[in-house]
């Protein structure tokens, strides 16, 4: 029975000694480390309410609907632009070409 006792510490000695260097991996120097973080992020999710945040939230989406509209208004008038530029690019381009060859199926100035 005192050997079973002696194996069984010497595995949770060795199971917390992988689980230390788990957490050294991950940026935590030991338990009492993770504790530490676990009160700090504690402490700064009490000092916000989630009556401030759903405000917060609404207005973020307000903006960002108001983003997306402005995003599509000028998305139309770039291709406006575009459109523009090619019928003046086709009306400049094809005036000679319409006298010399005839009909091109262009519509005449």
């Amino acid at each position: 029975m005192n050997e079973d006792l002696r194996k069984r510490a010497n595995d949770l000695l060795v199971s917390y000694a992988k689980m230390q260097n788990r957490l050294a991996q991950a940026g935590v120097n030991d338990t009492g480390g993770l504790v530490t973080l676990f009160s700090q992020l504690s402490r700064g999710l009490d000092a916000i309410s989630i009556d401030e945040l759903d405000p917060a939230i609404q207005e973020v989406n307000i903006l960002v609907d108001s983003l997306r509209r402005m995003q599509a208004d000028l998305q139309v008038l770039k291709e406006l632009k575009m459109r523009m530029a090619r019928v003046v690019a086709d009306l400049e381009g094809g005036e000679g070409e319409a006298a010399s060859a005839g009909d091109s199926g262009k519509p005449a100035r």
